[in-house]
């Protein structure tokens, strides 16, 4: 089994939301690389990337965030996955 620790995105920062609701949000941190990378050093190989402000949006906007991720955890060997907002080609063909 391989657990994937999820980084969730709303305005530029790594939340969890109460019960999907929007308006209850918890923020865990203004630095989602720096949080990215303490999943790396506590032995991640995965992570699960969720672009919230796309998923309501229905295009990324969390981008670029998610490109600097990406590019870090490539660098380490990891891998990652994304959802949020992912609806058409041009979304797919970014990412």
């Amino acid at each position: 089994m391989e657990l994937l620790p999820a980084i969730d995105l709303k305005d530029q920062k790594v939340v969890r939301l109460t019960r999907g609701d929007y308006n209850q949000v918890t923020i865990y941190s203004d630095q989602p690389l720096e949080f990215a990378e303490k999943w790396i050093d506590a032995g991640a190989n995965w992570l699960h990337l969720v672009d919230l402000d796309a998923a309501l949006a229905g295009k990324p906007i969390n981008y670029p965030i998610i490109e600097k991720i990406g590019k870090f955890l490539s660098q380490k060997g990891k891998k990652f996955e994304i959802g949020g907002g992912i609806r058409e080609n041009t979304a797919l063909e970014q990412y």
